[in-house]
């Protein structure tokens, strides 16, 4: 691959003015050990860095794998196609001044790029962009000022300040790297092309990302839950706050956005996500020199009991489990510890603990069945031998190799030197008990993950019964077709008989006659809501009555509500909104049974977002929600209720048997298809969802189109 592996390589743009971007390239080149052919191009000609100077590319005789460009952003296209015409195959555009600067000009001079490189297949990385580093070949094709360490992470970074700094706080991480990518504009490569080139690439087993935006949620997400399963990918997603979230128009409205995106990839993928900077410097550093930890139990080492308790109370918030020593290995281990001691995990040696005391401790949890990972912590006080302890912990799990380990040295300038001697030796070292563990519980494999669900879902006697509606689609796009804003009740109910969304017996009043009459066909008791395009949120307004006995009380509660609800459409003062509601929605009042809520959003990148959680008055209180990208099978809705809190509910707590699961994950599975078939709808909100032993009813819909 010329991107990743050129021969030689032009520089259009080298400049011998130090401190402009084409020396600093040239120079990154010459100097830092890239052993191929350098071209530097420049109208001047000349010499540089003891390099001849061509004036043009074609001037080049030689063949070339590889040119980066740096040179004003009108001059581009030019030189783009002169690389074209020389049969060159890969290009690094560094140059700014596109669609990053939001003009026209820019605009049009990144389309003019895309079109020359697709004409002449030419493999195009930016433009904007801090370039790319390899290196295995000694290959400092960027700005950054030095070559990074050698090592298997693959960084693939939006920011080219980002990378810098990575790349630049490597070393004291320990973290080598196989590959920087800074994709820019991602005018033509992006984050999906670049996950593909790291699955290809030998040197890389760990791929980091840094990503502000994702062009094609649905593409990056099939390309990473195939890679994941070979090789571990970290994410960090800038740009996931939700501001504007509380004027959103349903509840799923409100409780989704980018991050709730990002957490469903990660979910269904197998992408570790990072949620800071921290984090993410600390999964690459483990994951790309430990082994995977096969089960959630972990030993913990320590010299004192503060960081112990630290480390026992993560280890519980990660999932980790702190089993005890088998007798054999404990009765062994005593003798070796002071009375003082403790062997109980966390395993604590004791403030004056020595390296040989560290060594007898870690060699009974390496030699443990109910052991799969060690997390040892120290602290720096007198008599601790930092060094000598740092030497014990790389001798003994040298031989454990399948045995991951973390480390916390706590302290400064006490224990830099020991934390030099781990990380030389491929030992990922923390500064606090929390970060140690938390690594370990990054290195839970994927296979590892896989066998943990599959226990999970036998344990939960999870059967598949019902099967999808057959695709309604062109029913359901004729129906809403010239339709807009929130769908009125019956178009809904048209909508839901299609996918077989199971909603109460209901009808439209128009009248206090209308009510009196259609309540007796339906039967009390009764709910009462208004209909109206223009309300949302009728609950708030007083727009709803329920447990409605007999016709006095309906007569009371149609009056009342259509009363309050042209009061409210009156005082908004909005010439868009009508002041006429459409009437009252009479409705069968549901059994008893716990209150959830299934819904949807259509996410510009990823597409349908469909939401599961904990419903009614309580959706927005206590956000016990899960989020998947559509399509979402009825396997993967179960995998959705069982990630909630209130999946106890659905399972029957304190005598109550339980609930039809099959029906409510059917449910979810249908709205998904829905989804899927109706790309006008924007958000949709079924809540509450009323769920019982017996049945699963739809109380209440929103459906809202584009």
């Amino acid at each position: 691959m010329s991107l990743l592996t050129p021969t030689s390589i032009a520089i259009i743009g080298a400049s011998s003015q130090e401190g402009k971007v084409g020396h600093d390239i040239l120079k990154n080149l010459v100097t830092q050990g890239y052993a191929g052919k350098i071209f530097p191009v420049n109208p001047k000609g000349g010499e540089i860095l003891g390099k001849k100077v061509y004036v043009s590319i074609e001037e080049i005789s030689d063949e070339v794998d590889l040119v980066i460009i740096v040179i004003p952003a009108a001059l581009t296209p030019t030189a783009l196609e002169e690389c074209g015409k020389k049969k060159i195959p890969s290009a690094i555009v560094i140059s700014a001044g596109f669609t990053e600067v939001h003009t026209d000009e820019g605009k049009k001079l990144e389309a003019e790029l895309v079109a020359i490189a697709k004409k002449y297949s030419i493999t195009l990385l930016g433009p904007n962009c801090l370039g790319l580093v390899r290196p295995s070949i000694k290959m400092n094709a960027s700005f950054a000022k030095d070559l990074p360490p050698a090592g298997n992470v693959a960084f693939v970074s939006q920011s080219g300040a980002t990378a810098v700094a990575l790349m630049d706080r490597a070393p004291e991480e320990g973290i080598g790297f196989s590959l920087m990518a800074s994709i820019g504009n991602k005018a033509a490569l992006d984050e999906c092309d670049l996950l593909e080139m790291c699955e290809k690439d030998d040197e890389t087993t760990v791929i980091g990302f840094y990503l502000e935006s994702i062009r094609d949620g649905r593409r990056f997400r099939e390309i990473a839950a195939r890679v994941a399963l070979k090789k571990a990918i970290v994410l960090l997603k800038a740009g996931v706050s939700n501001h504007g979230a509380a004027a959103a128009a349903s509840h799923t409205g409100a409780l989704a956005g980018s991050d709730s995106a990002i957490d469903a990839l990660c979910s269904e993928t197998g992408i570790h996500r990072a949620h800071s900077s921290e984090e993410f410097f600390d999964m690459l550093s483990v994951l790309s020199t430990q082994p995977s930890l096969l089960s959630d139990n972990i030993a913990i080492v320590t010299n004192a009991g503060g960081p112990g308790i630290l480390a026992t109370d993560a280890a519980e918030k990660a999932g980790l489990n702190l089993p005890a020593l088998t007798p054999e290995n404990d009765a062994k281990l005593k003798p070796l510890l002071p009375a003082a001691a403790s062997t109980h995990n966390p395993i604590d040696c004791i403030g004056d603990a020595n390296a040989e005391r560290y060594e007898a401790a870690l060699i009974a949890c390496r030699n443990d069945i109910n052991m799969d990972g060690i997390v040892v912590l120290l602290t720096p006080q007198v008599m601790t031998p930092c060094e000598a302890v740092a030497e014990t912990i790389i001798r003994v799990m040298k031989t454990a190799s399948l045995m991951p380990v973390t480390v916390c040295f706590m302290g400064g300038k006490s224990v830099e030197a020991a934390t030099k001697i781990l990380r030389e030796h491929h030992i990922s070292v923390f500064p606090t008990p929390e970060r140690a563990v938390m690594a370990m519980a990054a290195l839970r494999a994927q296979e590892a993950r896989s066998k943990i669900q599959e226990a999970n879902n036998a344990q939960k006697k999870i059967t598949i019964t019902a099967a999808p509606v057959p695709g309604c689609g062109i029913e359901a796009k004729n129906l809403l077709a010239g339709m807009s804003g929130l769908l009125d009740e019956s178009t809904v109910q048209s909508l839901f008989k299609l996918y077989d969304l199971p909603l109460p017996k209901q009808a439209l009043a128009k009248t206090p006659e209308d009510a009196v009459t259609l309540a007796e066909k339906i039967g009390y008791p009764l709910v009462a809501k208004i209909s109206a395009k223009d309300i949302i949120h009728k609950t708030d307004i007083g727009c709803v009555r329920v447990n409605l006995k007999n016709k006095e009380e309906v007569l009371k509660a149609f009056t009342e509500i259509m009363a309050n609800a042209k009061k409210f459409l009156e005082s908004t003062h909005d010439s868009q909104l009508t002041t006429h509601p459409d009437g009252v929605l009479l409705q069968q009042f549901l059994p008893v049974g716990d209150e959830f809520i299934v819904g949807a959003i259509r996410d510009a990148s990823f597409g349908p977002l469909i939401l599961a959680g904990l419903g009614g008055i309580y959706t927005e209180l206590f956000r016990d929600t899960a989020f998947r990208i559509a399509p979402v099978t009825q396997k993967t809705a179960y995998e959705m209720l069982a990630d909630l809190k209130a999946w106890k509910l659905l399972l029957g707590m304190r005598g109550k048997p339980q609930s039809d699961i099959d029906a409510l994950a059917s449910l979810i599975e249908r709205v998904s298809q829905m989804m899927m078939e109706c790309p006008t709808i924007k958000e949709l909100d079924l809540n509450p969802v009323i769920v019982s032993a017996e049945t699963v009813v739809i109380a209440d819909a929103k459906v809202i189109l584009n």
